[in-house]
């Protein structure tokens, strides 16, 4: 069961890490296109550290725990601040 949960859990954060990649290439397609910038570089952190805190999470070492929860703190964090830049940025003032 163990290994299943491991199996499935390296599943989903690799599905997540494709919404990243979707993500970082409409960033990066809208900063070319329009000319201004999206920093659409900034979504590396995210698509670097959310799969390392799942690869985390497989381990067994309790004393990784601490660790998996940071870099979950921090790229989920810097996800949300670039996401909700690049919807400002995209929508401009209409709120």
């Amino acid at each position: 069961m163990v290994a299943l949960n491991a199996v499935l859990t390296l599943i989903v954060w690799s599905l997540i890490g494709v919404l990243i990649v979707v993500v970082y290439r409409i960033a990066r397609f809208y900063q070319i296109t329009s000319g201004r910038r999206t920093n659409y570089r900034g979504f590396l952190v995210p698509l670097i550290l959310l799969p390392l805190a799942a690869l985390l999470n497989v381990s067994v070492d309790p004393l990784l725990d601490l660790w998996r929860d940071v870099l979950l703190l921090v790229g989920g964090i810097s996800l949300i601040g670039l996401g909700y830049y690049l919807l400002q940025l995209m929508i401009g003032s209409r709120s």
